[in-house]
């Protein structure tokens, strides 16, 4: 994807998607950045972090996506340098949303003459793309929640096949969401706290909105990761009583024809003077009297709540 750039009274905004050496060259020729921060840039995703430097601020900052195809939750790594005039956006595969962003930014900048320089800043844009981001990613939540709900139901209908697969991509993508959002309070509390001409000490108030939305989040993670371990001792519970309920009822099969197997084993030993071995209808009787005994040790075992 080619450099986009948009040139503003205070600052300029250039985003990146789909970052490669070529655009990290374009980078290098026209800013002062370290070089590690390239390379962090190149590397694939790298933990959320914010490093200072004199005259920039490089921040890593992880956003969870969604992919409906599988079920599966991913990351979406976003790389930001931050400047008193300039505001760098990459990212290592193309973000529909935040291209988005950007089109729609680039229209409303005719009226940034209607907009006070705090609010036109390098920083408050930066606010502006993680508050958006962490708000699309509430949607990601909530399909959680919703689906949680779905799986309840799996749990208690007996549908213990399909239940247990859903719970497990359900614990999956909880666990996914809380590895992606539990490094990023840090990392916005530091901006919360962060002093710099370069971040205004009136974004703080709007930083730490993120931060409590994300809070937000977190808790309701937390939530529903209570409510899947639940479901899933309760599921567990189920597939152990049906499991219990199909031993019992193979049991006392095999009791039932434990006495079948020892008497058609002595009449087959071809002994002479077995009763009913030389009567007209011998074994007919011989089968009322197995029938007696299979039916006996059924309803013995039904009075003994056995089965």
């Amino acid at each position: 994807m080619p450099v986009k750039k948009i040139k503003l009274t205070n600052f300029s905004w250039v985003h990146i998607s789909d970052i490669n050496g070529q655009d990290v060259g374009y980078l290098e020729s026209r800013y002062r950045f370290h070089h590690l921060d390239f390379k962090d840039c190149l590397e694939g995703v790298q933990r959320p972090k914010i490093d200072a430097y004199k005259n920039y601020f490089f921040m890593i900052f992880h956003f969870p996506t969604f992919d409906g195809k599988f079920r599966r939750v991913g990351v979406c790594p976003l790389y930001v340098f931050l400047g008193k005039n300039y505001l760098i956006t990459a990212c290592n595969a193309r973000d529909d949303f935040l291209d988005n962003f950007f089109l729609r930014f680039k229209k409303q900048k005719k009226n940034s003459h209607q907009v006070d320089s705090f609010r036109y800043s390098s920083a408050y844009l930066l606010y502006k793309i993680i508050d958006v981001e962490f708000r699309r990613s509430l949607q990601i939540i909530n399909e959680i929640g919703t689906r949680l709900i779905s799986v309840e139901e799996e749990v208690y209908s007996n549908l213990n096949k399909e239940a247990t697969t859903n719970l497990a991509m359900m614990r999956r993508n909880i666990l996914n969401v809380r590895r992606i959002l539990e490094p990023q309070l840090k990392t916005l509390d530091r901006l919360v706290d962060m002093k710099s001409s370069m971040m205004p000490k009136q974004l703080s108030v709007y930083f730490d909105d993120v931060d409590d939305y994300v809070e937000n989040m977190w808790s309701a993670l937390e939530s529903y990761r209570d409510s899947v371990d639940s479901l899933y001792h309760t599921n567990e519970s189920f597939i152990n009583q049906r499991t219990n309920d199909v031993i019992k009822m193979l049991t006392t099969i095999s009791v039932a024809l434990l006495p079948l197997t020892l008497l058609a084993s002595i009449y087959g030993m071809n002994v002479v003077g077995l009763p009913f071995s030389n009567h007209p209808v011998g074994l007919w009787i011989i089968f009322i009297i197995m029938i007696g005994i299979v039916a006996g040790s059924f309803y013995f075992a039904k009075k003994r709540n056995v089965i």
